[in-house]
């Protein structure tokens, strides 16, 4: 008896139980949450790093230690704890970037499209904090308590020192929100270097035929899942004025690379792909391809310039000849998903760079798209379906946030037909989907292990002027014939350089959907590791 009071009080002395209960809590939660995610290596990383933590409390004795270091396990778990019964995972480097830049406000929108009863595990967790925090530990010279006590710090440091000589301390000695930081700090250096180099790079491309003017046009939507479009099949009429035009190359079977802006957009518009997942700042992109060849390149965006899913996105924008940020009425890109910045005011600039005099232009449209919060996006007139309950309120305005994108990328059209005798193509795609309880009886596009695919399938639709087309006939025969053809959006780099006829060291035309050597036997392997067609 007397030795497993001894081993107790040794145990409280190494594992103070405020510490205790904050490190363990987010793990108890993701057992009820998903088994399938449990790791039981985390529980000997956090009883390790906890051990560690007490010396300096212990040594100290000081009670503003020992307040400050429990307060920071409770911070952490309290953290941790929220977005396992939101987002049903593990903390991620977005996360800590969406945390750092979200205000009060933000907070409350984003808990009323994804928050529930099951946060209130967060009360009894606060006051089990509180009442543990409200004794200092106590510390005995007994010589066989300071044994287990030394006991545990051997194999505590034994265990990350182990971690560390075989260089994977960051990958499986630390705590997630530790990884997690270091993640975000590697993520702002390479945004740094690629800031540093914000310049179009001279590369090896140039226009084939010099003699006939053209603009390319593309337009990126935002967490457009082709599922709601009617156009693609969807029983509500959501897309109406596109699905009057006989004049669209609509493709059946097209799929994102991620479920994140970031990653999809700068994927689609460098080299980089998942197959050849080269950094950002030692890849070609669009802009370089279409500058060296003569082109004048244009970005619009209706998108905010600053925060956290943009920052790598604008600094690639910014290398354009004209970049232009209509969304003004937030302050980071997080706020801007909660307010309105209707995509109608990508009408004028968009006007202003078809009139540009260059002889061939890149003109890029970056929609807010079907964002959420989805009511912010479409105005009122545009409150056409309804829904009764939560779920079927928030399908409802998913689906109005196409009707009103519908009339943008139709209105988009019509203003290029206007250019009569112009040799202009557009593409129209989404940069991921959305999972508007389509599957799991989950919204959003965050996932944990296995990519919905919801997340990835998005539209993808291809315009040709009429001189295009005289132009471009074996083109247009290949575009036609592809349309039902299996693609990953990664790729499209080489299909704008097919498209405008550039000849390029850096086009693969195996690699472009619009090329009549398309290859087709490409596996599908998207960002979580799966292949998408099994």
């Amino acid at each position: 008896m007397n030795l497993i009071k001894t081993i107790l009080k040794a145990l409280h002395w190494i594992y103070p139980l405020p510490i205790l209960v904050s490190a363990i809590t987010p793990i108890i939660i993701n057992l009820f949450v998903d088994y399938n995610l449990f790791d039981s290596r985390l529980i000997i990383i956090n009883l390790a790093w906890i051990s560690i933590f007490s010396i300096p409390i212990a040594l100290s004795k000081n009670r503003f230690v020992y307040l400050s270091i429990c307060s920071l396990f409770f911070t952490i778990g309290f953290i941790e704890t929220i977005h396992w019964i939101i987002l049903k995972g593990p903390i991620t480097t977005t996360s800590l970037l969406v945390v750092a830049n979200t205000n009060m406000q933000e907070s409350i929108e984003f808990l009323d499209l994804k928050g529930s009863f099951e946060l209130l595990i967060l009360v009894p967790y606060t006051i089990l904090f509180l009442y543990l925090l409200k004794r200092n530990p106590t510390y005995s010279k007994s010589k066989n308590q300071s044994l287990i006590v030394v006991f545990i710090l051997i194999l505590s440091v034994g265990f990350i020192s182990e971690n560390a000589l075989k260089g994977r301390l960051v990958r499986k000695g630390i705590p997630t929100i530790a990884k997690v930081t270091f993640s975000f700090i590697e993520e702002i250096k390479l945004y740094q270097e690629v800031l540093e180099e914000n310049h179009p790079l001279k590369v090896n491309a140039q226009l084939i035929d010099q003699s006939n003017k053209q603009t390319v046009i593309l337009v990126i939507g935002e967490s457009t899942n082709r599922n709601h479009l009617s156009l693609y099949g969807s029983k509500r009429k959501t897309t109406p004025r596109l699905d009057k035009r006989a004049d669209l190359t609509v493709f059946k079977d097209v799929v994102s690379p991620y479920s994140n802006t970031i990653n999809s957009v700068l994927t689609i518009l460098s080299e980089s792909n998942l197959e050849e997942n080269l950094p950002l700042n030692k890849s070609v992109d669009a802009i370089d391809i279409f500058h060296s060849a003569g082109f004048k390149t244009f970005w619009i965006s209706n998108q905010s310039p600053v925060g956290v899913w943009d920052n790598l996105v604008t600094v690639f924008a910014k290398k354009s000849d004209h970049c232009d940020f209509v969304n003004l009425v937030s302050n980071s890109s997080f706020e801007s998903t909660l307010n309105t910045s209707l995509d109608e005011k990508l009408f004028s600039p968009f006007q202003k760079s078809l009139s540009d005099f260059s002889n061939n232009k890149l003109i890029i449209l970056h929609l807010m798209g079907n964002h959420s919060k989805y009511k912010k996006r479409y105005p009122s007139n545009y409150e056409i379906f309804q829904g009764e309950g939560d779920h079927e309120e928030t399908i409802a305005a998913y689906d109005n946030s196409v009707l009103y994108n519908d009339f943008i990328v139709d209105s988009l059209i019509r203003m290029v037909e206007k250019k009569e005798n112009e040799s202009i193509s557009l593409i129209y795609l989404s940069d991921h989907g959305e999972n508007v309880y389509d599957e799991d009886n989950k919204v959003g596009h965050d996932f944990v292990k296995n990519l919905p695919k919801s997340h990835v399938e998005i539209p993808f639709i291809v315009w040709l002027s009429d001189k295009y087309k005289r132009i471009n006939p074996e083109k247009l025969k290949s575009i036609k014939n592809n349309k039902d053809t299996p693609f990953v959006t990664d790729n499209l780099f080489h299909c704008l350089m097919d498209l405008s006829n550039i000849k390029s060291s850096y086009f693969k035309p195996k690699k472009s959907i619009f090329n009549k050597n398309f290859d087709v036997s490409r596996k599908r392997i998207l960002e979580d590791g799966r292949d998408y067609d099994q």
